[in-house]
C-alpha cells in the first residue's frame, strides 16, 4: 500500500498514469481539486490485510506504471461499492496494476448527478481550448475524446479580460438538438453498462440540450482561467507548457481530479 500522506511514497506514486495526473493537480492548483487521501492497494493481500481501511474510501480509479499499456475497458459507478472485484479485473489485465482509492471533499455525486463534464487544454503563453459535455455527463467524454456539447477558444492575451459577461463570445462550437441525441444515446448505454438503472438516472440526461450554466462558467474563470497567467512562471520553471485539466462538477464547482501533460493526454483518450 502507498500512501499520500506519506512523503517518503510520493515519488513513487508518480511513476503511475492517473495517480501522477492526480497529484500534479492538488501541486499546481490545489485550490480546485477535491481530492484527499489518496492511496495505491497494490496486491490482493493488501486489500485483504486492510479491507476496513479500504472499504472506508468514497471513490476508486485503476491505475498502473508509467510505460506499461494503460488499463482499458475496467468501468464502475466510481463510488465505494465493488473495489475487491474492481482490483480482481486489474489484476487480469495487468500483474502491476493498482486500484486507487480516495475521498473528495464533498459528498460524492454520482454519475448521472453532474452539471458538466469539462477539459481545460492549456498551452502556456498561447491560448486555452475548453471542451465540454452538459448535465448527466461526465469527464469521461471530454478526457478520451468520445463527444463533446461545447467548444472555447481563448487567446492567451484575452485571459486577463476574460468573465462570465464576455466568456461566451469565444465559443466555436455549440451541438446541434440531432447530434445530442446520439450522445445522451450513448451516454444511457453507457451508464447502463456499469450497473445503473435507467429508470433512476435517465431523468437526469435532458431530453433536449441545455447550455452549461453560467455558475460552472463563472468556476472555471475564477479557479482556473485567472490563475494561469497568474502562474505561467511557475509552470514555465517545472517545463508544464502543454497540459489539460479534466474532470466534472461537483455541485455547482468545477472540481477536476486529474491534471495531464501534453503527451499523457495523448494517452488518456485511448483509455
Amino acid at each position: 500500500m502507498l500512501r499520500m500522506s506519506d512523503l517518503s511514497y510520493r515519488q513513487k506514486m508518480k511513476k503511475y498514469y492517473r495517480t501522477s495526473d492526480m497529484l500534479n493537480l492538488l501541486f499546481f492548483f490545489p485550490d480546485i481539486s477535491p481530492i484527499k487521501d489518496i492511496v495505491l492497494v497494490e496486491s490482493e493481500d493488501d486489500y485483504n490485510q486492510d479491507k476496513a481501511y479500504f472499504d472506508s474510501f468514497d471513490q476508486n480509479r485503476v491505475d498502473t506504471i508509467k510505460g506499461r499499456k494503460p488499463i482499458l475497458g475496467i468501468e464502475n459507478a466510481g463510488m465505494s461499492d465493488g473495489f475487491y472485484k474492481t482490483l480482481i479485473k486489474v489484476k487480469e489485465k495487468d500483474p502491476l496494476g493498482v486500484l486507487v482509492l480516495f475521498n473528495i471533499n464533498s459528498s460524492p455525486s454520482q454519475r448521472y448527478e453532474r452539471f458538466a463534464g469539462i477539459s481545460v487544454a492549456v498551452s502556456l503563453g498561447e491560448s486555452v481550448i475548453i471542451e465540454a459535455v452538459s448535465k448527466g455527463f461526465d469527464g469521461r467524454e471530454v478526457s478520451k475524446s468520445i463527444c463533446t456539447h461545447e467548444r472555447y477558444y481563448i487567446p492567451w492575451f484575452a485571459l486577463r479580460g476574460i468573465s462570465i459577461d464576455n466568456f461566451k463570445d469565444y465559443r466555436t462550437y455549440l451541438i446541434n438538438d440531432k447530434d445530442y441525441q446520439s450522445t445522451r444515446k450513448e451516454r444511457i448505454e453507457f451508464l447502463k453498462s456499469i450497473g445503473l438503472n435507467e429508470k433512476e438516472f435517465s431523468s437526469f440526461i435532458p431530453k433536449t440540450y441545455q447550455e452549461i450554466p453560467d455558475f460552472v462558467w463563472k468556476s472555471v474563470i475564477k479557479e482556473i482561467l485567472k490563475k494561469l497567467e497568474k502562474n505561467e512562471d511557475i509552470l514555465s520553471s517545472y517545463n508544464i507548457t502543454n497540459f489539460a485539466i479534466s474532470g466534472h462538477t461537483e455541485g455547482k464547482a468545477f472540481a477536476p481530479w486529474g491534471m495531464f501533460d501534453k503527451s499523457r493526454y495523448v494517452l488518456s483518450q485511448k483509455e
